[in-house]
């Protein structure tokens, strides 16, 4: 188990994805989405949720005070999304539930050590 110290939870995407765990990032090729540069996430600039985040203050969707699930916001929940996700057998709202319910440092210690980026389904 890691410290408080240890734990980084700048690594946690608007939409409740673990950047530590991500190849791309580990390989320096990104720098995930809490940032303005070309470097930052791949598909950042056609995120709808991260403007919401910025806009709203938010450091993910756990944060949000509109829905009280990520399940009724069309932002978080467009169809291709939806999609990958049916076919990569993952599932990010899973990742900001759990921060809600257990916090930050708990969401990225148990990414961490699964080396997740995003929560699998089984």
């Amino acid at each position: 188990m890691k410290t408080i110290e240890q734990i980084n939870t700048d690594l946690v995407s608007y939409c409740g994805f673990y950047c530590g765990a991500c190849p791309t990032f580990i390989k320096g090729k990104c720098k995930g989405c809490k940032g303005d540069s070309p470097k930052y996430a791949v598909g950042y600039k056609a995120c709808k949720v991260r403007p919401c985040c910025i806009e709203n203050e938010y450091n993910s969707c756990a944060d949000c005070k509109k829905y009280s699930s990520v399940r009724d916001c069309k932002l978080y929940n467009p169809l291709m999304i939806r999609f990958g996700q049916f076919i990569t057998r993952t599932n990010r709202r899973k990742g900001i539930e759990m921060i809600k319910e257990k916090g930050e440092a708990e969401f990225v210690n148990f990414m961490s050590d699964k080396n997740w980026v995003t929560i699998k389904n089984k």
